[in-house]
């Protein structure tokens, strides 16, 4: 290491474990799951909004219809029949592959810092108080998802790569395959997922043009987590 520069520490910043924090948000919002596919809206004669039309035909009723799915918000599906608009209000998805790997210690040892490294590719650790190490690095380009949500293609050289880096930058010199390396264990899980962006950077956020109580709330990129419980009490 030949230097370092510190963020923040305990007083004036924080790291939270995104499935944790949605789960326990979810929990107390007391709100109940449907699952399905949005395929669009559901008006009366009047062309008053009534519900979430599913893919299966059913129809969740509602007064307002909120689309946040990240890189998969249509805009087909949220302008319906009036599609004029859907190229500037594409969404984007930057693909990012990750590894969660064990770090020495166990839970006890764990840090309470995330790391960027300078160098090897600038990866990104952030440790867990569950005694693991959740390692990042090398987008790809923005696309046009076209994955399914859980179905993401997990490339074995992406995560080799991540891994080459954050063990040859926590090896104190020894290399990617120094047994010195801190973050030298077996990782416990290989996986990828989409970063939703737009056109100019900015998040997604207000009424859905010519769909009378219709929103969009999407395109946070990496800030998704820091901005999402805001975002949702804004668009409240």
């Amino acid at each position: 290491v030949v230097a370092s520069r510190f963020l923040g520490d305990e007083s004036t910043m924080a790291q939270v474990h995104p499935r944790m924090l949605c789960e326990a948000m979810f929990e107390k919002s007391g709100a109940a799951l449907v699952a399905g596919e949005v395929t669009g809206s559901e008006r009366d004669a009047s062309g008053k909004l009534i519900g979430a039309r599913l893919s299966s035909g059913d129809v969740v009723p509602c007064d307002a219809l909120l689309f946040c799915c990240g890189p998969w918000t249509d805009p087909k599906v949220m302008l319906g029949t009036d599609a004029a608009g859907a190229e500037a209000m594409q969404m984007y998805g930057v693909k990012y592959h990750s590894a969660v790997v064990p770090t020495p210690g166990g839970p006890e040892a764990s840090l309470s810092q995330a790391i960027f490294f300078d160098g090897c590719g600038d990866p990104e650790v952030y440790p867990r108080p569950d005694g693991t190490a959740y390692c990042t690095g090398f987008p790809d380009d923005a696309i046009a998802v076209t994955e399914r949500p859980g179905k993401e293609e997990v490339r074995p050289d992406s995560i080799a790569r991540i891994l080459s880096a954050v063990r040859a930058a926590s090896s104190g010199g020894g290399g990617p395959s120094s047994a010195s390396s801190a973050l030298s264990a077996a990782p416990t899980e290989e996986q990828a997922c989409y970063l939703p962006t737009t056109t100019d950077g900015l998040p997604m956020m207000g009424g859905v043009p010519g769909q009378k109580g219709c929103y969009v709330a999407a395109g946070h990129s990496c800030w998704g987590i820091l901005m999402g419980p805001a975002s949702g009490e804004a668009m409240a």
